[in-house]
This record gives C-alpha cells, sequence and structure tokens, in this order.
C-alpha cells in the first residue's frame, strides 16, 4: 500500500510533538489512525522511522532523513497548488482549434476578440477545415477545442455559439431571382455547385434531402468546392446555384455578387456549436475560455 500525501503530514506532526497521541489530538484523528500512517510509511521505505521512548517517541537517522525530505515535499505540493490556483484565475498559453468554415470565419474572431480581452496570456491557434475532418483532429488530440456546424459524435461536450440557416444562392440575373421564390423541384432542375465531402453545410443539405425522399444524386452537380468563398466566386460568374451559409451569404448579396432566394419546401436551420476534447493540452485555459463562452 502505497502512502498518501496526508500520511506525511501527520509523520511530521509526530516529529514534531514527539507523541502519536499529540499528534492524532492535533490532526483531530484517533491515536489508532497516527499508528497505522506511521506503519505505512514504515513499510513503503523499509524502514523504522521512530523510536519508542519513556516520554514518547523519537526519531531514528532514517527519521530524520524522511523528516526532512517530507518538509520540502509538503511545501512544493503547496507551491504547486498555489500556482495552478493562480493559473486557473490567470490562465496562459495556447488554445489549439479546428473550425469549420462559417463559425471559423464567421463567429469565432469576434468570440475570440472579446475573450482576449480579459485574458491577455492566452493565444489561439486556428486551421479551418471541414467539420468531419475538424472531429478526427479532436479524436486525434491535434486540437482543444473544434467549432462545428455539424455533430458527427455526441460522446463530446459542446456548446451552443450561434444560430445559422442555410440559404439557396443565384446569380443575380437568374430566372430564379427574377421570380423570387424556389422550390426543391427548381433546385433539381439546375446546375447545382455542391460543398466537398465533410461539410457540415453539405451533412445538413443531404439530411433534409432525404426528408423529402431525395438524394444528392438527384441533383445535377457540376462541381464540389472546398469553401463558402469559392461557392460565392462561381455562383457570381454563372456556373450554377447553391446553398450555403446565411451568413456570408448575405455578405456577397450586399455587395451584389448574387441573390439569395427563399425556398418555400425546406427548412435548412442548423446551429453551430463548440465542441471540447476530452484530454485538452492546456486545461487551465480552455476551462476559462469554455466558461467564457458558455456565460458560466
Amino acid at each position: 500500500m502505497d502512502p498518501k500525501i496526508s500520511y506525511f503530514q501527520t509523520f511530521l506532526f509526530a516529529a514534531k510533538t514527539k507523541s502519536f497521541s499529540k499528534a492524532a489530538k492535533k490532526l483531530g484523528v484517533t491515536q489508532g489512525t497516527v499508528s497505522n500512517h506511521i506503519s505505512v510509511l514504515e513499510k513503503f521505505f523499509d524502514a523504522q522511522l521512530f523510536l519508542r521512548t519513556p516520554e514518547g517517541v523519537d526519531l531514528t537517522t532514517e527519521g530524520n532523513i524522511l523528516y526532512e525530505n517530507a518538509e520540502k515535499l509538503l511545501e512544493n505540493i503547496s507551491n504547486a497548488k498555489q500556482q495552478m490556483r493562480i493559473l486557473h484565475e490567470h490562465p496562459e498559453g495556447l488554445i489549439r482549434i479546428a473550425a469549420s468554415t462559417t463559425p471559423g470565419e464567421h463567429l469565432l474572431p469576434s468570440i475570440i476578440k472579446d475573450y482576449t480581452k480579459v485574458y491577455r496570456d492566452v493565444s489561439f491557434q486556428i486551421q479551418i477545415t471541414d467539420s468531419e475532418k475538424c472531429f478526427k483532429l479532436l479524436e486525434d488530440r491535434a486540437v482543444d477545442i473544434i467549432a462545428v456546424g455539424n455533430i458527427y459524435d455526441g460522446s463530446y461536450e459542446s456548446e451552443v455559439i450561434g444560430k445559422d440557416r442555410l440559404v439557396l444562392v443565384v446569380p443575380p440575373d437568374h430566372e430564379l431571382a427574377k421570380k423570387g421564390v424556389a422550390k426543391l423541384s427548381d433546385i433539381l432542375k439546375e446546375d447545382y455547385i455542391d460543398r466537398e465531402v465533410g461539410s457540415g453545410t453539405r451533412e445538413i443539405f443531404v439530411d433534409a434531402l432525404q426528408d423529402k425522399g431525395y438524394s444528392m444524386m438527384d441533383l445535377h452537380t457540376i462541381m464540389s468546392l472546398g469553401s463558402n468563398s469559392s461557392i460565392i466566386t462561381a455562383v457570381s460568374e454563372g456556373y450554377g446555384i447553391s446553398i450555403i451559409s446565411e451568413i456570408p451569404a448575405k455578405k456577397a448579396a450586399d455587395a451584389g455578387q448574387l441573390k439569395i432566394v427563399p425556398i418555400e419546401d425546406l427548412d435548412l436551420t442548423r446551429y453551430m456549436y463548440l465542441v471540447k476534447g476530452k484530454k485538452p493540452r492546456n486545461p487551465s485555459a480552455i476551462k476559462s475560455f469554455w466558461d467564457f463562452v458558455s456565460g458560466k
């Protein structure tokens, strides 16, 4: 049986008072408990630590060695606890985040800006990829947190950081732009620009199609692109239509690059999530950021 930290505290009290009974009184335990703690220590170190005398107990040579080191041990533990407490109050270091396009480009920057106003010693490393790869990076512990629009693994702790809607975007002079409204049947007739496999945006659209009895095979897909910005460029140049996040779509529409057309028979509302790794590299900083985002 390995000794607990409290056993070393018991040992020091017994050494200082030169009495198991006095040590027990100061610690608020029984004398039998003190004897048991000392016995465990003696077995662990394979040495006699005390000599029994008519007045109480005295340290042996081995006991004196332990006394010097036990004081240092408990002092080091106390210092470590103090440093950890300070770190919890004033976190520092790096937080590694992987994010899918929409939360990474449109939600995280403002969240991080507000957080770093309070916690100036924490920095961020962010990589943008698709939602599926984000979860793979989290599983491999290559990142500490991910920001995604689709939950691929429900075993992780997550926090909603925003709400989004996927919208149909078409070239400014497209017939659907003139019509002002679309149905799923209209989308099935058009050249469609898809997001890459693994994209949260794509998965939401796939699920919505399946609810209507369709699949991506029913679309006339002419290309697959890896970001909202590349799709916006392709749509604005007349290559086809697409479904993307409303956040970048509005910016592009305001700039005259494309038109947003409401879809009458398709609900494409979704949420944006932060997902926390199970064993983050910098737990103090991660906890402070997570508590900041969740409002704890």
